[in-house]
C-alpha cells in the first residue's frame, strides 16, 4: 500500500507533528510505502519539524511561495507521479489537493485538527461539504467534541472518530543543559515550573495565560512560566503579549525550541489558554511523561483533560478563572504521574492511532475498487 500524506507546510504545529508521527509509525511496516508532501517551500523555519521525519518516509516539497495560482495543478501532477493508493490531508491541504484527487479518483481521508466550524473559512467549509457529499473524501474527527462539531456542520453520517495519538516523549541531547537552566530558576524544590507550547497566534490567546499568571504571582505563589513558540507568526500579537509581562524575572519567552520534551519533562504542568482547539498534541505528549495540563475548557480539550483527574480546567475564559485553575494545580492533591502515563498508554499512543488509520485506509481502498 502506498500512502500519501499532504500537509501545507512543515511549521511547528500540532497538525504537522501529527502528520510526521503517524507517517514515521506507518513506515515501520515494510509492506507500506509512506510519502509526505509539503506544499510550501521548505525553509529554515521548518527545519525543526522536517528533521523529525524518519528516513524511511519519502519527503516531497512543492516549493510553493506566496499565493501561487498554479499550486493545485502542481499537486495534481505530484499525485499523478506518486500514484498513491490512499491520500491523507491535513489542514488547508485538502483545499489545494481537491482538484488532483477528483481528477485521478483517489480516496482521501482528512483529519480535522480543530473543531470543524473553525477549521477554515465559511466558503471553504461549504466546498468541503461538497467534497464529502459527492466525492471520495472522508472527514476524520480527533475527539468526541470535534466529532460533535463535524456532525453538526456536515451531517450525522460523518461519524468516523480516531483519537489523536503521539509518541511518548523522550529526553534529547539538550536535556542536561535544559535541566540546569530550569533548576537555576528554582528557589527550592517547591518552586513550580509551568510550560506553554505554541506559536504566538491570536487563537492561542497567550494574553489570558500571561495575565492569569501575573495574578498568580501577585498572590505570592513561587512559580515560573516558560513560553516556547515562535514570535514571528503574528508580530503584533506577540508584541501585545510581551507588553503584558510585568514579572520579567518569572515569565520567560524563549522562542521556538527543538527540544520541547526536555522542558515538559522538568515542568509542573503544561498550560493552554486557547479560544478554540481540536485535541492538542502537546497535551497528550505531556501526559505520556506524567505531566498534567492546565487549560481553558475549549474544543476537544475537555475530552482528555478531566478536571482534577488528568489536569485542570478553568470554569470559563476569564483571567480570574484561569488563575484559579493554575492555583488549584499547585494546592490540590497532586495527580499521580503513573495514572497519567497509564491513561496515555490506554488511549493515545501513536501505535493505536496508526493502526486505526491503517484499518480505515484499507476500507477506503477496498471501497474504491
Amino acid at each position: 500500500m502506498k500512502i500519501l500524506h499532504i500537509s501545507p507546510d512543515m511549521h511547528t504545529g500540532g497538525a504537522q507533528k501529527f502528520c510526521i508521527d503517524i507517517c514515521n509509525e506507518l513506515a515501520k511496516n515494510r509492506d507500506l510505502e509512506v510519502v509526505i508532501c509539503s506544499v510550501e517551500k521548505l525553509n529554515d523555519a521548518q527545519q525543526i519539524m522536517y528533521q523529525k521525519i524518519n528516513p524511511n518516509v519519502k519527503f516531497i516539497s512543492l516549493d510553493k511561495e506566496g499565493k501561487s495560482p498554479f499550486i493545485m495543478l502542481k499537486i495534481a501532477k505530484m499525485i499523478f507521479d506518486v500514484k498513491p493508493d490512499i491520500t491523507h490531508t491535513h489542514t488547508r491541504a485538502q483545499m489545494f489537493a481537491a482538484l488532483g484527487l477528483i481528477l485521478f479518483g483517489k480516496p482521501n481521508v482528512h483529519t480535522i485538527h480543530s473543531v470543524a466550524h473553525k477549521e477554515t473559512t465559511k466558503g471553504r467549509l461549504k466546498f468541503y461539504k461538497f467534497l464529502y457529499d459527492f466525492f471520495k473524501f472522508t472527514p476524520i474527527s480527533i475527539s468526541d467534541q470535534v466529532l460533535k462539531s463535524t456532525q453538526a456542520l456536515y451531517g450525522d453520517k460523518y461519524d468516523v472518530k480516531i483519537d489523536n495519538g503521539t509518541q511518548k516523549l523522550k529526553k534529547t541531547v539538550e536535556y542536561d543543559k535544559t535541566k540546569v537552566f530550569i533548576d537555576s530558576l528554582k528557589k527550592d524544590n517547591n518552586t513550580k515550573i509551568f510550560v506553554s507550547i505554541g506559536r504566538f497566534y491570536p487563537v492561542k490567546n497567550q494574553e489570558l495565560l500571561i495575565e492569569g499568571f501575573e495574578k498568580l504571582l501577585e498572590e505570592g505563589i513561587d512559580a515560573h512560566l516558560i513560553i516556547l513558540g515562535s514570535l514571528d507568526v503574528v508580530p503584533v500579537h506577540a508584541q501585545k503579549c510581551q507588553a503584558l509581562i510585568n514579572s520579567e524575572d518569572r515569565i520567560h519567552l524563549l522562542g521556538e525550541k527543538a527540544n520541547v520534551s526536555d522542558y515538559l519533562i522538568e515542568s509542573h504542568a503544561l498550560c493552554f489558554s486557547s479560544t478554540y482547539e481540536g485535541l492538542p498534541m502537546a497535551i497528550i505528549e505531556a501526559m505520556s511523561v506524567g505531566i498534567p495540563t492546565v487549560s481553558t475548557p475549549v474544543g476537544g480539550i475537555p475530552d482528555v483533560v478531566i478536571d482534577g483527574k488528568t489536569g485542570y480546567l478553568s470554569k470559563d475564559m476569564s483571567i480570574e478563572s484561569y488563575k484559579e485553575a493554575l492555583k488549584r494545580s499547585i494546592e490540590e492533591k497532586q495527580i499521580e504521574k503513573e495514572s497519567l502515563i497509564k491513561h496515555f498508554e490506554e488511549h493515545y499512543t501513536i501505535e493505536k492511532c496508526a493502526n486505526a488509520y491503517l484499518k480505515l485506509y484499507e476500507e477506503k481502498i477496498d471501497g474504491n475498487r
